[in-house]
């Protein structure tokens, strides 16, 4: 297996979880278009699980399919197959996911005082910390000030850094 290959089905894990394993893997390993039945029955499957699968990683992006009529039923039928050549829109999308969570979390916390207890070192808002008279509500426990730049600055840099990625990668794929 390639290392995009690889790539791919440690993203598609990690987002979707182990379930989506075995249907990708398999896909990959054909590299052919499958259709939903016979990917169930390689994989000693029900249908209906293997489609909530495929649903799932096309929703993501991880496969695309091909849909058909059958002249006999009149009912469609689908083609599936690994999507390894959008991989890198795929890595994109997922990096741009992360860059408008990193934002909200800088929000967060530039837009909030904290407090932390010193025994089990939960972190509370200053409204969380006020509610409880500024002691921690497990322990009891005083809180005390937690300044919060260090990590305000470690957003802001990955934040950069995910930005000029984005951006040479964005401008790499338009040539």
């Amino acid at each position: 297996m390639s290392s995009v290959e690889e790539l791919l089905i440690k993203m598609a894990k990690e987002i979707l979880g182990d379930d989506v394993i075995d249907v990708l893997s398999l896909l990959i390993k054909r590299r052919e278009e499958m259709k939903d039945e016979d990917i169930a029955n390689e994989l000693n499957l029900k249908i209906n699980d293997v489609r909530k699968v495929l649903y799932m990683l096309a929703e993501q992006g991880f496969v695309i399919s091909r849909r058909t009529r059958d002249k006999d039923t009149g009912w469609y039928i689908y083609f599936w197959r690994a999507n390894l050549e959008q991989i890198n829109n795929i890595i994109l999308n997922r990096k741009r996911a992360i860059l408008e969570k990193l934002k909200l979390r800088l929000e967060f916390e530039s837009s909030n005082t904290f407090y932390v207890c010193n025994n089990d070192y939960a972190r509370y808002t200053f409204d969380e910390a006020f509610e409880n008279q500024f002691k921690c509500p497990r322990c009891g426990s005083p809180l005390s000030y937690y300044d919060s730049e260090k990590v305000k600055e470690r957003l802001r840099e990955r934040i950069e850094k995910l930005e000029e990625e984005i951006a040479n990668e964005t401008k790499a794929s338009s040539n």
